[in-house]
């Protein structure tokens, strides 16, 4: 089997990033316009609730499986491979069990005593089947990227959606006219079905093209590790990460109730507090996160390449992937954080036909880099056997943006804008910190001159969307899309004239480089 490269592999989740992330805004809209503010709400308060019990289930394995395969491979021992995956499918086979069963026995506990809106309960309900089918998919996902081969991930992300947004139309559409409680639990079981068909994919991907003896078919059936070997090394790696994401979804499914709870203690009643809740996290929190599309998929493509770049003692190439990373992030970053600041009301006004939820993405936009930084900089980290600093900075801030949340939004003055200065403060202090430990481990390479270069190329357009726009509330329909559009090409035009993107760095991407290199060459100063 034919290995795929960094760039390659990256590239080719940001493709099937970005392709869900579009699919996904469109079934958003389509439920935003259906079930409105109220019924979003009710559908993410028991998202944190999901995370929470998949952090338990997973417990860490996809990277510690990501990584130990990645190991394995560069040693060429088929062996250790087929070994890792049959004791991490045992741990997350029983795990799942269990918390499906807890899950369920437990309905009536978290009715009384968690859902703050107990409307959300259908949704609860619903969801209860999807925990084994990630928890079953996380194995395949672990596996792929661990053999640096992204792209049955990336497609079965495509089927995922697809799959979804079509199950959420005939679903929702349909149990809308019985009650709001009962459209969002057909919305949960959009996402069942939806994570369903991605791992059948899955399981036939990895049938077809990436069996042991098709990944190593020439190595030597050998490996001097035990089971218990096997489970400590898992331990070692998912232990760390089990924790961080044990806390942090802890944090995240308290975030709902102390939201809600302190909305109510600045003077809004709870269906207000809902629909508040579900603008801030249903509407603006996905707009401030569409280009993670792109550190995402750099993220995930770094563990298993840091993981073998140490256990090859090759350093200088970790610091070139964290240079790389940087620099990507910023000119991903720096624009969209610029374009959710400036269009914020006419975006949201736009896309749900909620012009209010643009003041609370105008707070957060533009903390958009430091957000869209955090990827990366994890998995460096993790990739480097430090997954314990990355949790120990996440709980940090994550604790932080709790004890924020409780002080700012029970304020009568700023109720849910109070969440969304928390959140900011959180993002900028989470990700200085990890700036700080990846300094400590390999330095910051960074290259200075095109990143102060992307830095002006993105206050040259923010001044250049103020002039054509002249006031940002009246961006609207056409205007506001064609302004947008004129913006990254002329954001794209300083970065090809200032030498920050040339016919040398976009060559080196698979399928589409030369055709990009070319259209670099045509503008002035470029190389």
């Amino acid at each position: 089997m034919k290995r795929q490269t960094f760039v390659h592999g990256a590239l080719v989740l940001m493709a099937a990033s970005l392709v869900t992330r579009i699919m996904g805004f469109v079934y958003r809209i389509f439920l935003t316009r259906l079930i409105g503010a109220s019924g979003m709400g009710l559908f993410q308060l028991v998202f944190p609730l999901l995370n929470l019990v998949l952090t338990f289930v997973t417990a860490g394995l996809p990277i510690a499986i990501s990584k130990l395969v990645a190991e394995a491979v560069a040693a060429g021992d088929r062996v250790r491979i087929l070994r890792i995956i049959r004791v991490s499918s045992w741990v997350i086979g029983v795990l799942a069990v269990i918390f499906t069963a807890i899950m369920w026995f437990a309905r009536h506990f978290i009715l009384h005593h968690w859902l703050s809106d107990p409307r959300a309960y259908p949704s609860y309900l619903a969801m209860i089947p999807i925990v084994s089918i990630i928890a079953i998919a996380t194995i395949y996902r672990g596996y792929f990227q661990g053999i640096q081969d992204m792209t049955p991930t990336a497609v079965a992300s495509i089927i995922e959606q697809t799959v979804r947004i079509l199950t959420i139309w005939g679903l929702a559409a349909y149990f809308i006219r019985f009650s709001l409680p009962f459209a969002a639990a057909a919305a949960m079981m959009g996402m069942v079905f939806g994570e369903l068909s991605g791992l059948l994919y899955l399981i036939f991907q990895q049938k077809k093209r990436a069996r042991i003896n098709q990944i190593l078919p020439n190595a030597p059936a050998r490996s001097s590790e035990t089971v218990r070997q096997t489970l400590r090394s898992l331990a070692a790696i998912a232990a760390p990460v089990t924790l961080s994401r044990l806390i942090s979804s802890a944090i995240f499914a308290l975030e709902p109730i102390l939201v809600t709870r302190a909305l109510l203690k600045a003077g809004m009643t709870t269906h207000a507090a809902t629909s508040a809740y579900g603008e801030y996290s249903g509407m603006a929190i996905p707009l401030l996160l569409f280009p993670t599309v792109f550190t995402w998929s750099l993220a995930t493509n770094l563990v298993p390449n840091v993981s073998e770049a140490i256990a090859g003692s090759n350093l200088r190439r970790v610091r070139v992937r964290l240079s790389q990373s940087v620099l990507a992030t910023a000119i991903v970053g720096f624009p969209s954080s610029v374009m959710l600041a400036l269009f914020a009301t006419p975006l949201c006004a736009s896309i749900y036909h909620q012009a209010e939820v643009g003041k609370i993405l105008a707070v957060m936009a533009p903390a958009g880099f430091f957000l869209y930084l955090q990827a990366p900089l994890t998995g460096i980290l993790q990739g480097l056997d430090h997954a314990g600093i990355a949790m120990r900075n996440s709980i940090i801030g994550g604790i932080l943006r709790l004890g924020m949340i409780y002080f700012l939004a029970r304020q009568p003055h700023l109720n849910i804008m109070g969440v969304a200065y928390a959140v900011t403060i959180s993002i900028v202090v989470t990700t200085i910190l990890h700036m700080i430990s990846v300094g400590r481990r390999i330095g910051f390479p960074v290259r200075l001159e095109s990143l102060l270069k992307t830095i002006f190329a993105s206050l040259i357009i923010y001044g250049f969307l103020e002039i054509i726009t002249k006031r940002t509330t009246t961006a609207v329909g056409g205007k506001l899309w064609l302004a947008i559009f004129a913006g990254f090409l002329l954001y794209f035009l300083l970065l090809c004239g200032m030498r920050v993107v040339t016919t040398d760095n976009v060559k080196r991407l698979p399928k589409i480089g030369q055709l990009l290199a070319t259209i670099v060459s045509w503008v002035p100063f470029s190389v």
